[in-house]
């Protein structure tokens, strides 16, 4: 490797689809005095890894519990959208007291104390700094303060990242060097309309069971559907989305008719966003494989539990 190049190691935890490594991966091709290498993923799904590994040629691990932590090849930046059900509002807000996901910031404690790499970069959803009144946030941090690390964090919604997606999570960076600063970023909106497959013609025969109620024209939401017999709806899967506005947050746990990525108009026909279309709404390439995967509707829920690879991106210029 040319001696000007400084490489830099990270491990990828709770791997997911891998939006660290795909915003590591473009930063090598922007910045050629930097080269990025993930020495190691993690994820407890064996489908999501196998998808892992189509894409990013490496073997996920599986539980990150079962990981030896001293073969844990040396690295430099920690990444980790750590699981966030015990932390969300669509889940039950358990925090630490949920007593397998929430405890397992604690095992990314041990790893960082056995391996003290020099940035963390976190993810979670937005209410992680306010869920029991802070108290939850208030551990994290300072368990991170006493390891040495200034901890920098903000919340962040992906719509102001050329994402046509509104998805606000919390952004963690922890550097033992310096406090990260981040930028104020708010480019234009990214309607859903640049992301549309215009050959798709599958659309969502609603007119038996469901009557539409239109919303308030400033809304990203154009129409409820309401059930014609129990005047019940306006679920997040019983939602219709207007493609020439951002679209909402893709939801792994939403159910109804339009799970997952809502229903959107076209000329008064709806649907849901296609596999394609949603990677598009993470900042994913169309070329982002799943072949492995034999239920492909799967990919939709994975997806829902995604980060959004524009703001990691981003992020990953000033570290």
């Amino acid at each position: 490797m040319d001696n000007k190049v400084k490489e830099i190691k990270y491990i990828d935890l709770f791997c997911g689809l891998g939006a660290f490594h795909t915003a590591f991966n473009r930063n090598n091709k922007i910045n050629k005095n930097i080269k990025y290498t993930c020495v190691l993923a993690s994820d407890i799904d064996e489908g999501v890894r196998k998808i892992y590994e189509e894409n990013y040629m490496i073997k996920p691990e599986g539980d990150i519990n079962n990981i030896k932590i001293e073969n844990i090849p040396n690295f430099d930046i920690l990444c980790a959208g750590f699981p966030c059900q015990p932390f969300s509002i669509a889940g039950n807000q358990q925090g630490f007291t949920d007593k397998t996901r929430g405890n397992l910031f604690y095992k990314i404690l041990e790893i960082i104390d056995k391996k003290k790499p020099t940035i963390l970069m976190l993810e979670n959803v937005k209410n992680l700094h306010t869920i029991h009144k802070g108290e939850t946030f208030n551990i994290i941090k300072n368990e991170l303060e006493k390891r040495g690390y200034n901890v920098s964090y903000k919340v962040i919604d992906s719509r102001y990242y050329k994402s046509p997606q509104s998805r606000q999570r919390i952004y963690i960076i922890c550097n033992k060097n310096k406090n990260y600063i981040f930028k104020e970023i708010k480019n234009p909106i990214v309607p859903v309309s640049t992301i549309i497959d215009t050959n798709i013609t599958d659309y969502y025969n609603y007119k038996e069971k469901y009557k539409l109620e239109k919303c308030n024209g400033k809304s990203m939401m154009k129409y409820k559907l309401i059930n014609k017999t129990n005047g019940k709806g306006g679920r997040q899967g019983e939602r219709i989305y207007d493609i020439s506005k951002c679209g909402p947050t893709i939801c792994a746990s939403s159910g109804g008719p339009g799970a997952k990525t809502g229903f959107y108009e076209f000329d008064e026909k709806i649907r849901t966003l296609s596999i394609k279309e949603t990677l598009q709404m993470f900042g994913f390439d169309l070329s982002y494989k799943y072949e492995s995967l034999s239920n492909k509707k799967k990919m939709l829920f994975y997806l829902g539990n995604s980060i959004v690879v524009n703001v990691i991106e981003e992020l990953i210029k000033d570290l």
